[in-house]
């Protein structure tokens, strides 16, 4: 402690002393105020984080097949039942907008996703687009207001378990 602030702290008395004493430290409790919140913002959004137990993506083209979406993502909810930070994702990818499917090669080069529904007619360009090894195919198949989606399977679905529910599902709907 600075002797100028040690001599005006001895003169002082009661409420006059601790005023004084946070007024000439303030940067100091700005500073630990400022790390305490940043530790706290870190530790919260780490503890709230979502965990992903499923992730299927539907490609549709100029989004017809979008309303697809909230039917499956109730249906994986009931089966997977996802209880506290845990989530199912079910969400579509635009085959016709660029940046949509810039950031859908990004996620699949990732592995993030289990699943890949598409309308049948779409099999052929996605495995032109996205893979030519033709290494996602699988026999997984329903049918919706008329139309057959097919499912691809990623070769190393980041949740297996998940995915083995999910494909018992379809594989009783035959």
């Amino acid at each position: 402690m600075k002797t100028v602030i040690k001599e005006t702290l001895a003169q002082k008395q009661g409420k006059d002393k601790v005023s004084y004493f946070f007024y000439a430290y303030k940067g100091v409790f700005i500073a630990i105020i400022g790390v305490l919140l940043a530790v706290g913002f870190i530790v919260y959004s780490y503890a709230t984080k979502p965990v992903t137990i499923f992730n299927a993506r539907v490609i549709t083209e100029a989004s017809k097949d979008a309303s697809l979406v909230p039917a499956l993502q109730e249906s994986y909810d009931s089966l997977l039942q996802p209880v506290g930070k845990e989530q199912v994702t079910v969400e579509y990818t635009n085959i016709d907008d660029v940046q949509s499917n810039q950031v859908f090669a990004n996620q699949l080069a990732a592995q993030e996703f289990d699943i890949i529904w598409m309308e049948e007619s779409l099999v052929t360009d996605f495995v032109n687009r996205y893979d030519t090894d033709n290494v996602s195919a699988s026999d997984l198949t329903f049918q919706q207001d008329g139309k057959t989606y097919v499912g691809r399977i990623m070769p190393h679905a980041p949740h297996p378990e998940a995915l083995a529910k999910i494909k018992k599902l379809y594989q009783t709907e035959k």
